[in-house]
């Protein structure tokens, strides 16, 4: 099949800083990058399920070079990042009714039939959105073993594009218990080798990693390609110990899909809504470049209602209400960071748009400079923001969030004449550049 060619600029942003700190050894890829490169493709709106010949061609190529190096791509995408390929089939399925557009490059009407799906799916307009959720997890979750049993099968390329089969065939218990138990060491590798914090990963991925360096587990690959990144024992044992005093079980909870039955749906409607967090920004996003905020919000206000202890829907539920809503706003904001949202620097900057709307210019700063310590320390992040245009906001993409709190921190004072402000976070923008 040739050599891996990747190009000098990766198909996708969100990591490209660390991709290129960390990329290049004695002129190769290194195995984090790879697996990096095969989670974020498949987590990228603009490939999956409308691959383009150079995308699916890099995609490839990584994966080839993977397997060539031991881990078994294949089996990586489908066992460790079966979530990911699931969320984005349901997200397919789901989209028309939930953001009133059809998911591009998605066959929905090939999956409609290879899947037996009702004429009509619920959707939010009509009745509340937790009425919404509960009837989506009604019609959603009976799917899912079969959803399970065409990713236990089905090619690299046809999980990438979304590529419906011509039949699908049942699976029992036992065949998806023994998929959810390859899952426990390939989700390992996907936290290792592509999940920069610790805080990310699941918590058995913590106790494997544990065990492995206290010589009481084997790797889940060889020892050789485990080296490829160094991992700080006492970090991980702190985020442990962490999770163990908040009751913290992360990603442990083993779920057999056949039994999730529609006498279950809120259980049923907080797994989909995991699934569907992704897709759901996706759309969310578009909807607001129309400026149907309420629309976008509505969309995060369902997911809230169906997995209610999810911090990334409640962070994007604020998000898309601060330039109308911006003290409700605030208030989700402010619980996304209580049930601990991951990304921080992205959070305090929502928060601080929220003070700024509200006129609360000195709260914006104090709040700023409290934080500015954790938000420094985290690496560089893309993402969608409001950006101060004026009297109102603007949506944007940055490829530095923690600098955009800074930058946010400068205008306010500007704005508002606190020339000692505005020179304490000029210098703090220089010192950010240089470290």
């Amino acid at each position: 099949m040739g050599e891996l060619r990747v190009p000098d600029r990766w198909p996708f942003d969100a990591q490209e800083i660390y991709l290129s700190d960390r990329s290049k050894e004695t002129g190769g890829w290194r195995t984090v990058s790879l697996v990096v490169a095969l989670r974020e493709m498949l987590k990228d709106d603009r490939f999956r399920g409308v691959a383009t010949v150079e995308r699916a061609e890099v995609f490839e190529g990584a994966a080839r070079e993977l397997t060539r190096r031991g881990l078994d791509a294949v089996a990586l995408v489908r066992h460790g990042l079966y979530r990911e390929v699931a969320g984005a089939l349901i997200a397919g399925i789901a989209a028309t009714s939930l953001a009133s557009e059809r998911y591009e490059g998605f066959d929905h009407e090939s999956w409609a039939e290879v899947l037996r799906l009702p004429n009509r799916i619920p959707t939010i307009a009509g009745q509340s959105p937790s009425e919404a959720a509960d009837a989506f997890g009604h019609v959603i979750a009976p799917l899912f073993p079969q959803i399970i049993s065409w990713i236990s099968t089905a090619s690299l390329r046809d999980m990438v594009e979304l590529r419906a089969p011509e039949t699908i065939r049942e699976i029992s218990d036992n065949e998806i218990n023994q998929f959810f138990e390859l899952h426990t060491p390939y989700r390992w590798m996907i936290d290792y080798f592509s999940k920069t914090f610790y805080r990310e990963w699941t918590t058995e991925s913590l106790h494997l990693t544990h065990r492995w360096l206290q010589g009481f587990e084997g790797p889940p690959c060889s020892p050789e390609l485990m080296d490829d990144r160094r991992i700080d024992p006492g970090t991980l044992a702190f985020e442990i110990a962490d999770r163990a005093a908040s009751k913290d079980d992360r990603g442990s909870h083993k779920v057999s899909l056949r039994r999730v039955s529609p006498a279950r749906g809120k259980e049923a409607a907080a797994l989909v809504m995991g699934s569907l967090a992704g897709e759901m920004r996706r759309h969310a996003v578009g909807l607001l470049r129309q400026g149907r905020t309420k629309e976008a919000a509505a969309l995060f206000e369902f997911g809230v209602k169906g997995a209610p202890d999810n911090a990334e829907l409640y962070n994007d539920w604020g998000f898309c209400l601060i330039p109308v809503e911006p003290h409700r706003a605030l208030k989700l904001l402010i619980e996304a960071q209580a049930l601990g949202y991951f990304f921080k620097p992205l959070n305090i900057y929502n928060q601080m748009c929220c003070l700024v709307s509200l006129g609360r210019h000195q709260a914006a700063l104090s709040l700023a400079a409290n934080s500015w310590d954790s938000v420094r320390a985290c690496p560089p992040r893309c993402g969608n923001i409001w950006r101060l245009d004026g009297f109102s906001w603007a949506l944007e993409h940055t490829k530095n969030v923690c600098r955009e709190v800074a930058d946010l921190a400068v205008s306010v004072a500007t704005r508002h004449g606190r020339h000692d402000q505005v020179k304490i976070w000029s210098e703090r923008i220089v010192a950010l550049g240089a470290s």
